[in-house]
């Protein structure tokens, strides 16, 4: 859930696909901010990929997502004379890669799904079973930021075969990935999915199975702090973005909740708390937003309210919410 917003140079880019992993083409599960991320990465180091979502309504507008940021990174190159963004030619060959689709199906020949959907033990078991009965048997991992491992990989029929790959956002510009094993899982799907990682350009960060793994263990205190900072009166939201510029982050607590979706958020910080106890409880801001429909920069409204072409305001309700 970090987010660092300086862009890698993506001028030296080969496309090549398919290194020491042997993988050859990626499927991605879920085409929201994450998956179209992941999506864009994959295809963009040389991997066939197939993206899916649960309707082509939502493949089409996360197809499109991926081609304006395709359109941005070329945008960049040209500004730059090459010294960081995207080529032309390398847009091209990156969006050939690249398919969607509403079909599950289309998944089966994959040699490696990642599954972005949302943070939810129930929907991403029911996920795993649905892919076992299409027939899908092999190397399956999941983008969780929290949830166990080796709990999510007893709804896989090949637990062996069932990894962690914890993304950060936005996928395209954050450098690390969480690979994180569950009990069962295998050595050479370790070793597989880790090489993955290195061949699309992403560092790998090694976790232990254990609630919020290593960076939201850490992060998510964090986030929830600066809500409470909010709730109780001490800053205003634009203040309390503002002082993380000492701490040399380019994006502000608040902002970074809208950024990664509050919903997600709060899942998060409930799976610590029932693994790790109170300290890890949601703010009452936050969870108050969720309950109201406020998911951050998915849906328009968070700590910012957002509206195509305009800069971003304080979202009203925030301002005047106080802790009795």
């Amino acid at each position: 859930m970090t987010l660092d917003t300086t862009l890698p140079s993506l001028a030296s880019l080969k496309g090549e696909g398919m290194g020491a992993s042997g993988i050859k083409k990626i499927g991605v599960i879920g085409i929201g901010l994450m998956g179209s991320g992941i999506a864009q990465v994959s295809a963009t180091y040389g991997f066939d990929t197939v993206v899916t979502d649960t309707s082509d309504e939502v493949v089409k507008r996360g197809m499109a997502r991926i081609e304006d940021s395709l359109s941005k990174l070329t945008a960049s190159y040209e500004r730059s004379k090459g010294q960081r963004g995207m080529a032309a030619e390398h847009r091209d060959s990156t969006l050939a890669k690249l398919r969607g689709t509403s079909n599950l199906e289309a998944l089966l020949e994959c040699d490696l799904i990642i599954e972005a959907v949302t943070e939810n033990y129930a929907v991403k078991a029911a996920l795993y079973e649905q892919l076992v009965r299409l027939g899908y048997r092999h190397l399956l991992a999941s983008n969780t930021s929290s949830i166990s491992i080796t709990h999510l990989a007893a709804n896989y029929s090949q637990p062996e075969k069932f990894m962690g790959m914890h993304f950060m956002n936005p996928v395209p510009i954050q450098p690390g990935v969480e690979v994180i094993r569950g009990l069962l899982t295998s050595d050479d799907t370790a070793r597989t999915c880790t090489a993955v990682v290195e061949e699309i350009g992403k560092t790998p960060i090694p976790a232990e199975d254990k609630a919020g793994f290593g960076i939201n263990r850490m992060f998510v205190p964090y986030l929830n702090e600066a809500v409470k900072v909010i709730e109780e009166g001490i800053m205003s939201v634009e203040d309390a973005d503002k002082t993380t510029l000492c701490l040399g982050h380019k994006m502000g607590p608040l902002t970074t909740l809208d950024y990664v979706g509050l919903d997600t958020a709060m899942a998060v910080a409930e799976v610590l708390e029932a693994e790790l106890g109170a300290a890890y409880k949601p703010a009452p801001l936050l969870k108050r937003l969720v309950q109201a429909g406020c998911y951050g920069m998915k849906n328009g409204k968070g700590f910012y309210l957002y509206e195509e072409g305009k800069p971003p305001v304080v979202n009203p309700a925030v301002a005047r919410y106080r802790m009795k």
